[in-house]
């Protein structure tokens, strides 16, 4: 019944900034790096509160490394515009919103915390994604932080926080 709701919720009339981050909705393979080191995650995008927000689960499949993520979009004020908020394993007091907005190829949120701002960007790739986050640093040149090559997969067995 839920999945019914669920599924229902995410047939409504969307706008443009909801139409593109709901092409995130389901289950992915989310191998990449950060900071260079190779990385084996799972993700899981799920709409949630009507479909008004897209949540966006990332968990790490390595259990020497455990890291997961929390990263709900919704639109902004304007129809392109996406207002996010990140949480994950470091706690409340590395939560930040992010805002960003849909183009064509996908989307872009910028989450500033106050060393550096983390630029992420969501780019269709077939029926994938590639999803980029450079760190730009005051006064230095940006950085790559971490990308993840999102392809479609069965939800299995990996269980997420949310």
């Amino acid at each position: 019944m839920l999945a019914l709701l669920a599924a229902a919720a995410a047939a409504l009339p969307q706008s443009p900034a909801l139409q593109a981050v709901g092409g995130l909705a389901g289950c992915w393979k989310a191998p990449g790096s950060v900071r260079g080191q190779a990385t084996d995650s799972a993700a899981l995008g799920q709409w949630r509160l009507g479909g008004r927000y897209l949540l966006l689960q990332l968990k790490s499949r390595a259990p020497q490394k455990p890291y997961a993520a929390a990263i709900f979009f919704g639109e902004g004020q304007q129809p392109l515009s996406i207002r996010s908020y990140w949480m994950d394993t470091f706690g409340g007091a590395f939560s930040i919103v992010g805002d960003g907005k849909a183009d064509a190829g996908g989307f872009s949120v910028d989450y500033h915390y106050p060393d550096s701002v983390y630029v992420n960007r969501f780019e269709r790739r077939g029926d994938g994604w590639r999803w980029t986050i450079m760190e730009q640093a005051a006064g230095k040149p940006p950085t790559l932080f971490a990308e993840y090559a999102l392809s479609p997969t069965a939800c299995g067995a990996t269980k997420f926080e949310f």
